[in-house]
């Protein structure tokens, strides 16, 4: 079996290189003037002949070959894991802040109103409590507590031992994002999508993944699913809930780790009636006066430089200090704006003594002066954290005026539970090729769709000429320019109507499964046999197949390549590796499957000699050169916006955020985000990017919001 997949492997490849060679001798043939008085070119007819014959025997090999066989779950289980234990390690590095001491914050069991997990202890700590999920029948713990105790990081560090103490049977921990969640969509067909679009996946093997439950989800921010912080029965939280108490294994309910801020799970379970089931919920403990000053002087270079504030919690526990560096995430902060140094001299940026300013007399001023001092204590550091030596590539004023901007929109998303076109806008997570509403929800799709329609304009300026310099059959010119029409048409009304273009991400080292390869061969033969229609349909409008066979058999051949080779630069563009990826591979590998395939198609379409009985007219040169300066940008353009939608809307977003518009962002916007990221400001969650906690986020958001 494994022999007659690789032979039939090997015979697309060659069919396509074949054709390739094919239509690259016709055209040098024919700019050349090898035909003679319109007679028939028998090598070039031979070329073309044999490449179309290995075309449709390879696509018969690959459809007997590629026969259907059990997918190997442990061995696809087994590098998620790999993929997924190096994104926790980054992750839970990058919440530290680049350093390895962490606050052993505190739990305890909160029991719900019936069905808690058996097995829960009273109490646990940080350091463990993977061996607490351990001992829990079913496996399903429930993580709360106040904004900034440390929920994610809590997570994380289950994940991560997990991870270590995995067995080829256990399931593969796996953090996913509620933001993004419609509660109507199937928990598990959510679940597999977020795998193809995280790691890579095979559609097939996440599915496949998920029905075996060799996938536990770790969901995370179930109070970020409403923008009302008290959530009704009937909300997204509500439902989210429902639906994981429906979420089976075979003897039970199936495992799971769900966060929570404690304000919202407290409405949904005391309230409403709703709660995870059989699952034991878990209240992180705000941090103590004596915790936080140990982890200070743990996490310090110079111990002696935070004595003042030590001593200032040590004597009032209970003070405005003691309680605004109460959590793990403030005390992180702490030491992030206090720490940094000049990189040439050494001094500290920052003495921690100003945390004890009298203007700080509240816990909440605490909290906004640390992060007010987080924008601009990473711009001065991100370059030294990045091991570099360039200076900041953006200043602080740019930094916060464009993270302020994206903060705003995400505020907005959350306090109004905005939709476009019934397509629900995130109020944590930034994706790039969804975020072109925060420019408005039309301005965008009217450049989109401008800037298509002149792409068409372009290419039937182009075209006109070239297909009226010679006689041909007047029905089929008409049907031609019909279909052009009606294809022009179509795609312009659909870069208006669809709201929410979806990036495509394939690659032939994703198709491990006989099903995907299967369909690959499938999609390879219907790209010839398409082309090859195609080209014999421009022959005859053209009047080219009236001349002679030979350029009857060079039209074919060239739409068979075109059709074959476009499909198959399809399925190579994109890498197909599992694994975690930056969010910038979704839009890039999109933008590059638009320009590559448009460029293709535009190089062999538009710069294609004009051909003529007898060979080309050697004055026909300057009008050849003229006609392929206009056909292969308008070809390259007009196709890299149709297969690169989601690219295309994308730019639309860049076009509309200029200084002429009130809104404002960088040209290089992924650019920008992935520094803010290795800045600490930004993290990684899947396929987006969000504020590094979400006190940053509202603390942003809050300079502009209007009452």
């Amino acid at each position: 079996m494994g022999r007659g997949r690789g032979q039939g492997w090997g015979l697309a490849v060659l069919a396509a290189v074949a054709l390739v060679a094919a239509v690259g001798f016709g055209a040098r043939a024919a700019r050349s003037g090898v035909v003679v008085d319109g007679a028939f070119d028998g090598v070039g007819a031979v070329i073309a002949l044999v490449s179309l014959a290995v075309a449709l025997v390879a696509a018969r090999h690959s459809a007997q070959a590629l026969r259907w066989q059990e997918t190997n779950l442990q061995e696809v289980a087994a590098r998620l894991a790999v993929a997924v234990l190096d994104e926790t390690r980054t992750a839970r590095q990058q919440l530290l802040g680049d350093h390895d001491r962490t606050v052993d914050v505190r739990f305890v069991l909160c029991p719900a109103p019936a069905h808690t997990a058996a097995g829960a202890g009273a109490d646990g700590r940080l350091g463990g409590v993977v061996d607490y999920y351990r001992d829990l029948r079913p496996r399903r713990l429930v993580v709360t507590g106040a904004p900034g105790a440390g929920k994610t990081v809590l997570a994380l560090q289950l994940m991560l031992h997990l991870l270590l103490r995995r067995t080829p049977d256990d399931p593969v921990p796996v953090l996913l994002s509620l933001a993004s969640w419609d509660p109507d969509e199937d928990l598990g067909e959510w679940i597999a999508r977020r795998l193809r679009d995280t790691y890579r996946l095979p559609a097939a093997s996440a599915r496949e993944l998920v029905r075996a439950r060799l996938v536990l989800p770790v969901l995370d921010g179930l109070d970020e699913m409403d923008a009302d912080s008290m959530p009704g029965y009937a909300s997204r939280a509500g439902r989210a809930v429902r639906a994981l108490n429906r979420y089976q294994d075979a003897d039970g309910k199936a495992g799971l780790v769900l966060t929570c801020r404690t304000r919202a799970y407290t409405v949904l379970e005391g309230l409403r009636g709703v709660w995870a089931q059989d699952a034991a919920r878990v209240e992180i403990r705000p941090v103590d006066a004596a915790g936080a000053g140990g982890f200070l002087r743990a996490r310090a270079a110079d111990p002696g430089r935070w004595q003042p504030v030590i001593d200032e919690l040590e004597r009032a526990p209970d003070g405005p200090l003691a309680r605004g560096l109460s959590t793990p995430w403030r005390l992180t902060l702490a030491s992030l704006v206090h720490e940094p140094r000049d990189e040439r001299t050494g001094a500290y940026l920052r003495d921690p003594a100003e945390l004890l300013a009298p203007e700080l007399d509240t816990a909440e001023a605490v909290s906004e002066h640390l992060l007010g001092l987080l924008v601009p204590t990473a711009t001065a550091t991100a370059d030294a954290l990045s091991g570099t030596r360039r200076r900041a590539r953006y200043t602080p004023g740019q930094v916060r005026a464009w993270l302020t901007e994206l903060a705003v929109h995400l505020d907005r998303n959350a306090a109004t539970g905005r939709t476009v076109g019934g397509w629900p806008l995130s109020g944590t997570d930034i994706v790039l090729h969804e975020l072109w509403p925060l420019a408005g929800s039309r301005l965008p799709r009217a450049v989109h769709t401008a800037l298509l329609a002149a792409a068409w304009l372009l290419c039937a300026a182009a075209l006109l000429p070239r297909a009226t310099a010679k006689p041909g059959f007047l029905p089929v010119q008409l049907a031609v320019g019909g279909m052009f029409s009606l294809l022009a048409c179509s795609s312009l009304f659909a870069a208006w109507v669809v709201v929410m273009p979806q990036p495509d991400r394939m690659g032939l080292r994703r198709f491990r499964t006989p099903a995907d390869r299967r369909r690959t061969a499938k999609w390879l033969g219907l790209g010839g046999m398409c082309g090859m229609a195609a080209g014999g349909a421009a022959g005859i409008a053209t009047g080219d197949v009236l001349s002679g066979p030979a350029e009857g058999v060079l039209w074919l051949a060239t739409g068979g390549g075109m059709g074959f080779g476009g499909v198959l630069v399809f399925l190579l563009v994109v890498p197909g590796a599992v694994g975690g990826g930056d969010p910038r591979d979704v839009m890039r590998d999109n933008l590059v499957l638009g320009a590559v395939f448009g460029g293709v198609f535009g190089l062999v379409t538009g710069g294609g000699a004009p051909i003529v009985p007898g060979g080309v007219d050697p004055q026909d040169g300057e009008r050849w050169f003229e006609a392929g300066l206009v056909c292969v940008p308008a070809f390259t353009l007009v196709i890299g916006l149709l297969y690169g939608p989601a690219g295309a809307r994308y730019a639309s977003l860049l076009l509309c955020t200029r200084r002429w518009n009130r809104h404002r962002l960088p040209w290089r916007l992924g650019r920008f985000l992935h520094w803010c990221y290795g800045a600490g400001l930004l993290r990684l969650a899947g396929t987006a990017y969000q504020f590094r906690h979400r006190e940053l986020q509202d603390h942003l958001a809050s300079r502009v919001r209007t009452p």
